[in-house]
């Protein structure tokens, strides 16, 4: 199950493939088949035909279901899957095996519908193993990023805009210098600024082309083919590419826009991870500082199923060099663009500085970092401390605040807790066994590692 159009063709042309796997698709518009045992569905078509008021509306059921870019329409999958899950009771079947997939598995009710993030390969790992393709990143013309303003994990959509006015000149210059030949994806915060760099990139003999939320499907998968069989150069985006889109031959992602979340700015990035006979690799043009920001695409970040630790918030890039001669962003060394091997003093006139042979920030804390605590392993520790001084869940709430403050983390109740391999659910807000021992909540007390029997274990 996906949530959009073009995804539900992506899967199923995937499945045509050898070998292929017979399958149906239920999307509005379509041929189905819903005898067979693989189906590709659109959750918004799923929640339209078959969820009325909370009620899965036919026996048609599953045994396994796996939804993918899973942290797009979390909400939506949620509200099938209770509607579902409620039938299949009904019908005295077991309830399905649940699997979400996602590159950047980040939204604040994952937890509500996961238990835990099972990793896959690293992207370095791929890159190194031919499964994506390797990245090469260039700082170009920036644009007045003074003017940012974030709201939560992102930039104002105004401020934005602003700060990257003006910039459609330097932007043709700079993709003519570094990108040309390549099949390119380009990334603008409004439409007016896509729409004035796409005249400009046709002024200037650039075969490119534009497209947002208005354009109609079949235009849009048509141009995307375009772009993968080398017929056109460029597509101009606000908002649509930012996710999901299967064109294997982009070599060249321009970043025209600045990227508050480290969690957008890898979707947009990875629009040309995909591995393609004819693209050796792909560029990344950066005019807002965004590869500073967030890192490489290839960069290993730990991802995790609590909303407090989300790495778009707690994700810190490693230190990274401009060469001077090309504008090449890379970890230290001879540039492998160019040749071009900066001197001790241009590497610390960025600010950065050689400490065992790694680059790293000048005045950055030396002192090795301790790595945080999940919400959930501080509510653990924090109900075995009051389960040691005879303590309530309540004093454990307090305990964990405290120390989810310490270590310069915002704490979150979790929604499951894992105590000596068993899960239980928290205390409701407000409820009188807030004031209850923990040692009887939880059975947490001092040499006590198998709590027995309470209301408030899951299993």
């Amino acid at each position: 199950m996906v949530h959009r159009r073009g995804l539900v063709q992506n899967a199923s042309d995937s499945f045509n493939e050898h070998p292929v796997l017979k399958h149906g698709v239920i999307m509005a518009g379509c041929d189905t088949s819903p005898g067979r045992q693989l189906q590709v569905a659109s959750i918004d078509t799923k929640l339209s035909w078959y969820v009325d008021k909370e009620e899965y509306a036919t026996d048609l059921t599953y045994d396994f279901l796996v939804f993918d870019e899973i942290h797009a329409q979390v909400q939506k999958f949620r509200s099938f899957l209770l509607a579902h899950n409620k039938r299949r009771q009904e019908l005295g079947l077991a309830e399905p095996f649940v699997l979400g997939l996602s590159a950047t598995p980040q939204h604040k009710e994952l937890n509500k519908l996961f238990s835990k993030i099972v990793n896959g390969p690293s992207p370095s790992w791929l890159i190194e193993n031919g499964f994506l393709s390797p990245f090469r990143y260039f700082q170009a013309t920036k644009g007045n990023l003074g003017l940012l303003v974030k709201r939560g994990d992102e930039y104002t959509e105004d401020s934005v805009a602003k700060a990257m006015e003006g910039l459609a000149g330097d932007l043709v210059r700079d993709w003519k210098a570094k990108g040309e030949g390549r099949a390119t994806i380009g990334f603008f915060p409004r439409r007016s600024q896509a729409q004035e760099a796409m005249e400009l990139l046709r002024q200037n003999g650039v075969d490119a082309y534009y497209v947002d939320g208005e354009t109609e499907d079949e235009e849009r998968q048509k141009l995307f083919r375009h772009l993968n069989n080398g017929h056109i150069q460029y597509i101009c985006n606000v908002g649509v590419i930012e996710r999901g889109t299967d064109i294997p031959r982009v070599g060249c992602v321009q970043l025209c826009t600045a990227i508050g979340s480290v969690v957008r700015y890898r979707q947009m990035v990875g629009r040309g991870s995909r591995v393609h006979p004819d693209v050796s690799d792909c560029i990344v043009l950066d005019h807002a500082n965004n590869i500073r920001k967030h890192g490489f695409f290839e960069d290993d970040i730990d991802w995790t199923l609590e909303w407090g630790e989300r790495p778009a918030k707690t994700h810190e890039p490693r230190a990274t060099v401009e060469c001077p001669s090309c504008g090449a962003i890379y970890r230290g060394g001879k540039c492998k663009q160019c040749g071009y091997e900066p001197s001790p003093r241009e590497i610390k006139a960025q600010g950065l500085e050689f400490v065992d042979g790694e680059m790293r920030e000048v005045n950055r804390d030396k002192r090795p970092k301790v790595k945080k605590q999940t919400c959930e392993q501080i509510m653990v520790d924090s109900l075995y401390q009051a389960g040691r001084m005879n303590g309530s869940f309540k004093q454990a709430l307090a305990i964990a605040y405290r120390a989810a403050k310490e270590q310069n983390t915002r704490f979150r109740v979790p929604a499951k807790i894992n105590i000596a391999g068993q899960v239980f659910r928290p205390v409701p807000y407000g409820h009188s066994d807030g004031k209850a021992k923990v040692s009887k909540t939880y059975g947490v007390v001092v040499g006590n590692n198998n709590p027995e029997f309470n209301p408030y274990r899951l299993s």
